[in-house]
């Protein structure tokens, strides 16, 4: 990858869990990374958070300076520090391109057999297909009307 590129996932892939927990990783995203390590993280939808390994390491560095000191006095943000370093896991991709996702990860997100994959800009976001479904269904507004409100950011 060159040195100047930068990351940016889109799209939405299907694949399968096999009877090891591996996923394969659509193979258009690998180019765009240089690492063949991912740290898995849980999301807040009961989804997983899926960093390429140069992402999550910009981005711990920043949770560090903001949360990590040695000194900090606020319990909360000691908390809210490890929590978020300490739960996530590094995950290696195999020559196939598959990592195999903890089984505590599958079961928060309730991933059973298959899994649903979207590209979101600097990270991979896994879900339960279903479960995505009722995600989006659940909004508010309809597509339309979230394209209408937010707009596009070419039109910016």
């Amino acid at each position: 990858m060159d040195g100047n590129m930068e990351i940016c996932f889109s799209g939405k892939f299907t694949q399968s869990v096999d009877t090891k927990r591996r996923v394969s990783i659509p193979a258009f995203y690998h180019g765009q990374v240089q690492s063949k390590v991912f740290h898995i993280a849980r999301g807040p939808d009961h989804n997983l958070y899926v960093y390429p390994r140069e992402v999550f390491v910009k981005m711990a560095a920043k949770i560090n300076e903001n949360f990590g000191g040695r000194g900090e006095k606020d319990r909360e943000k000691r908390l809210y520090f490890q929590e978020t370093l300490g739960d996530a896991q590094p995950v290696q991709c195999d020559q196939q391109g598959r990592i195999t996702v903890p089984p505590e990860f599958l079961e928060y997100a309730n991933i059973k057999n298959k899994i649903l994959i979207l590209g979101a800009y600097n990270k991979l976001v896994f879900w339960n297909p279903a479960e995505y479904d009722h995600f989006i269904e659940s909004g508010k507004m309809s597509p339309q009307e979230r394209v209408n409100e937010f707009g596009w950011a070419e039109g910016e």
